[in-house]
C-alpha cells in the first residue's frame, strides 16, 4: 500500500524546490530589469529637466521677441511719424524759401568789387550802368545799395553789394546789359582784371541748387 502521506510529502518537496529555482530565476531576470528601469528614470529625470530648462530659455526668448516686436512697431511708428514732420518741415522750408526769392525778386548781387574805406555805393552801381550802357536814373530806379556781410565770416573776400529796384522789368534789363558786358575791376577804376559777377540775388537754398546744377553740367 502507498503511503500517501510520504507521496505528498515528495510532491510538497518537488514544488518547494521549484519555487525556489523559479524564484532565483526570477530575481536574476527582474533585477538587471530594475537596473534599467532605474537608469531610464534617471535618464528621464534629466531629460524633464533639460525641457524645463528649455521650457523657460523658450518663455525668456518667446517674451524678449513680443518685447522687441514691440519696439520695432514704436520705431516704425516713430519712423512714419519722423516722415511726416520731415515731410512737413522741407514743405514749409520750400514755402519759406519761396517767399524769401519772391521778396528778392527785384534785387541783383554784385560780386568782386574791392572795398574801399568812404565808398558810394551808388556811384559804383552807376559806373556800372555807363560801362555797360544801361539807361540808369538813380533816383527813380534804385530803392537801396548796400553791402552785406558773408554767412562764412572767415570770408576774406570783399562783402557782395545788393541793389534794389524798385521795378522788377528794370532789374532784368539792367542785368541783361550788364551780363552781357563782362565787366573786371580795371573798368571800375581799381587796379585789378579780376572779374565781376552780377547775378539775381538768390537765397542761400537756390544758390546751393544752382552750384549743383552747374557742377552736374
Amino acid at each position: 500500500m502507498i503511503d500517501t502521506t510520504a507521496v505528498i510529502e515528495i510532491v510538497k518537496s518537488i514544488i518547494s524546490t521549484e519555487i525556489s529555482s523559479l524564484k532565483a530565476e526570477f530575481k536574476s531576470f527582474i533585477l538587471p530589469l530594475e537596473n534599467e528601469v532605474k537608469a531610464l528614470r534617471h535618464e528621464f529625470l534629466n531629460i524633464r529637466e533639460s525641457l524645463d530648462f528649455f521650457n523657460t530659455k523658450f518663455e525668456d526668448l518667446s517674451a524678449r521677441l513680443t518685447h522687441c516686436e514691440a519696439e520695432v512697431k514704436l520705431f516704425s511708428n516713430k519712423s512714419i511719424e519722423f516722415e511726416k514732420l520731415k515731410s512737413k518741415l522741407e514743405s514749409m522750408e520750400n514755402v519759406n524759401n519761396d517767399r524769401e526769392q519772391w521778396a528778392r525778386r527785384s534785387n541783383i548781387e554784385i560780386y568782386g568789387v574791392p572795398e574801399r574805406k568812404n565808398e558810394n555805393l551808388y556811384s559804383i552801381l552807376q559806373n556800372i550802368a555807363e560801362k555797360a550802357d544801361a539807361n540808369l536814373n538813380i533816383d527813380t530806379d534804385i530803392d537801396f545799395v548796400t553791402r552785406v556781410a558773408p554767412k562764412n565770416s572767415n570770408n576774406k573776400k570783399s562783402k557782395p553789394i545788393i541793389v534794389r529796384f524798385l521795378c522788377r522789368w528794370k532789374k532784368d534789363d539792367f542785368l541783361s546789359l550788364v551780363r552781357k558786358r563782362k565787366l573786371n575791376c580795371n573798368d571800375l577804376g581799381f587796379n585789378s582784371d579780376n572779374p565781376i559777377y552780377i547775378n539775381d540775388h538768390l537765397t542761400s537754398t537756390n544758390k546751393l541748387l544752382l552750384h549743383s546744377v552747374k557742377k552736374n553740367c
